[in-house]
């Protein structure tokens, strides 16, 4: 369990770190041009953030000391939460936020989609919402409805290719 929870909170930091370093927000920004938040946006990320991740990740399971049926564990919990909260799903209010007391759910993380960068700026955790709770980085009071997502500077659709989200990081 602790080896669990230790994992999510790497995932909790590298997020934080793809918007707060330059050059690996370059690379995430793909991710969070998508137009339309839904199940597909959590497979938009660039090739250079994904072997970034493996990097990071797998050194913090080295440095955990985790064991591998763990990792699998893990990560099976972090790709279904991840197919969860990028999912467009409206959840009744009151089920959504007894359930956001522990978990990601659609409508924290599509707060974190949002254009507004104070709102993107917020909601990073994965798998357990607690870390962002922690470390003040909740951001909840925001309507599903009234989030509005992407990144101004990329909201025309048109720019938005796959060749286009390829060079994104490297223009």
């Amino acid at each position: 369990v602790i080896a669990f929870l230790l994992l999510d909170y790497c995932n909790y930091i590298w997020h934080i770190l793809l918007h707060k370093l330059p050059a690996l927000w370059r690379f995430h920004l793909v991710h969070h041009t998508d137009l339309d938040l839904d199940i597909t946006t959590a497979f938009r990320f660039h090739f250079g953030e994904m072997i970034g991740s493996v990097f990071f990740r797998g050194a913090a399971i080295v440095l955990i000391g985790v064991l591998p049926v763990i990792v699998i564990i893990y990560e099976i919990a972090f790709e279904a939460a991840t197919l969860f909260h990028h999912s467009n799903i409206k959840l009744p209010f009151r089920f959504e936020k007894a359930l956001n007391k522990l978990i990601v759910t659609p409508r924290m993380h599509g707060i974190h989609h949002s254009m507004i960068k104070t709102e993107t700026d917020s909601n990073y955790s994965i798998i357990f919402s607690f870390w962002d709770k922690i470390h003040k980085t909740a951001i909840l009071l925001i309507h599903q409805n009234e989030i509005v997502t992407g990144v101004p500077s990329y909201a025309h659709e048109k720019e938005l290719t796959i060749v286009n989200l390829l060079k994104l990081p490297f223009t």
